[in-house]
């Protein structure tokens, strides 16, 4: 069937009012105590603000017009978070009180990658809600870009094979792991800076989108209890930020900027070169 521009927009419009009342629906069920609110809230999420976002091709525009590159970073995205889970479970930094057996495949099929690529939407929003764009351009190589991208890359790689190590139950301390994530995250944003138009403002939306990411996902989840924490050992990295310990801040500016790699590496990449 044939749709004229008009009734494209009005039926996008109406499908970004109804998923943005979904997912606000579903995160104040999770204020109620709801303990099944995150589904609903993942998935209206991305449909919402993957539709507003819909011209400027992120993943819900890639699901729709070229299906084969999303499955490859949804199934990319999903696998190594089965991986970090299994991690995180074996050293205990969190457990599912409501979730047994078969019932996982709902958490690593629908929670956490759709999570992941609700961090791509929200980035892209809060990007063009500030005027900025997220431009990629070349810049000429020297010593130093030749030296990051070598050891960012080496880093990623050591930081990657410790969660691993870690979801695969060897013996590997968490503090080690914590210490590559920081030296990686330090890096990864120098070696971007070698390709983005404006560093500092992508440096600026990234912290945001993550403080954002970590209120929205987490906050409910207070109440809710669909996931528990256990908290760290270190007392700082307990402190809470508007009930959300600061060590899970921390831990959304991670995931919202390896989320943001694995966009970078399977979609984006020529665009890189």
């Amino acid at each position: 069937m044939h749709y004229t521009k008009e009734q494209k927009f009005l039926y996008s419009r109406v499908a970004v009012l109804l998923a943005t009342v979904g997912w606000i629906v579903s995160g104040f069920a999770g204020l109620k105590g709801f303990s099944f609110w995150y589904g609903g809230f993942v998935l209206c999420f991305w449909v919402a603000f993957g539709l507003v976002n819909f011209h400027q091709k992120t993943s819900l525009w890639l699901a729709v017009r070229h299906r084969i590159p999303f499955l490859l970073l949804f199934g990319a995205l999903a696998g190594f978070l089965i991986i970090l889970d299994r991690a995180a479970l074996n050293f205990h930094l969190w457990f599912y009180p409501t979730y047994h057996g078969l019932q996982f495949i709902w958490v690593y099929g629908v929670l956490y990658p759709f999570a992941a690529l609700d961090l791509i939407e929200l980035y892209y929003f809060t990007a063009k809600f500030l005027g900025e764009h997220l431009a990629f351009t070349q810049k000429p190589l020297s010593r130093a870009h030749r030296a990051i991208d070598s050891l960012e890359g080496l880093l990623f790689i050591a930081m990657t094979s410790g969660i691993l190590a870690g979801a695969l139950g060897w013996s590997i301390s968490i503090t080690a792991i914590a210490f590559l994530v920081l030296a990686w995250i330090v890096l990864y944003l120098a070696k971007l800076s070698f390709h983005l138009r404006h560093p500092k403002h992508f440096a600026y939306l990234l912290f945001l989108s993550a403080a954002v990411a970590a209120f929205f996902n987490e906050f409910p989840n207070t109440i809710a209890r669909e996931w528990v924490y256990v908290y760290s050992a270190l007392p700082f990295w307990n402190t809470e930020l508007l009930s959300v310990p600061l060590w899970l801040w921390f831990g959304w500016l991670w995931f919202m900027l390896f989320t943001l790699r694995f966009w970078v590496t399977i979609v984006l990449h020529p665009k890189v070169k």
